[in-house]
């Protein structure tokens, strides 16, 4: 299986590192990469989106379409991430397993050191002890209710089916619980990227938070009281 890396970004900040580890360790995945023209003058890529920033759901949404139009998956990436030897292949290997059960997978995400509970390496909900350097849960799939696609594969039916909304804070968790009620299942990998973290769409949550309410009071209403006991 190979699925293009779909990247968005806004000002490259971190970027050249980015794609300089795709080179390094998976240099034969295809590069989807949307952004200013300014921005995108600096960098390689084997497809190319011009665009300015709006919001990371729909720049997500034009450069996973793009990609989704030559392959039927991709694995959609931050801009501030880095990857390891065994990102891309262990991803995509647990891909594999979760087709060859049935488990009707949707998002398929990779752990990292800054997102969620859920996705993040330093989670320990067992209380396990060190093996090796590593918790022996890290090399367990773990299914979750929602998932950041910080570094995360989706199939081309899943995506057409739920795309995201026209969201920065929020997008994944309104798209993860479509998603479940159309009947697929998200999980986490026993993959791993460094994250930078907060890089892509800002760091202030309230202003984020109050941002995005009005989009999820008139179309999702139900996750906002599901979230927020409104």
């Amino acid at each position: 299986m190979i699925a293009p890396i779909a990247i968005s970004t806004v000002h490259g900040k971190n970027l050249a590192v980015m794609l300089a580890s795709i080179r390094e360790y998976c240099p034969e995945i295809p590069v989807y990469l949307r952004g200013p023209a300014s921005v995108l003058d600096r960098f390689d890529a084997d497809v190319k989106v011009v665009g300015q920033p709006r919001n990371f759901g729909d720049d997500y949404n034009d450069i996973i379409n793009c990609a989704l139009k030559d392959f039927d998956s991709v694995v959609v990436a931050n801009d501030d991430i880095v990857l390891t030897p065994t990102s891309y292949k262990v991803l995509l290997e647990d891909v594999e397993i979760l087709n060859d059960m049935k488990l009707n997978p949707g998002w398929v995400a990779s752990r990292c050191d800054w997102a969620r509970a859920v996705q993040n390496i330093r989670w320990n909900p067992e209380g396990e002890a060190f093996d090796m350097c590593r918790f022996t849960s890290e090399s367990k799939i773990r299914q979750s209710d929602v998932i950041s696609p910080i570094f995360a594969w989706i199939c081309a039916d899943a995506f057409a089916k739920c795309p995201f909304p026209p969201l920065n804070w929020f997008s994944d968790d309104v798209q993860c619980a479509d998603l479940e009620a159309l009947g697929y299942k998200n999980f986490v990998s026993a993959s791993y990227v460094h994250h930078v973290g907060s890089q892509t769409v800002g760091v202030d949550a309230n202003a984020l938070t109050h941002q995005a309410m009005p989009w999820l009071m008139k179309y999702r209403p139900k996750y906002v009281q599901q979230w927020f006991n409104a």
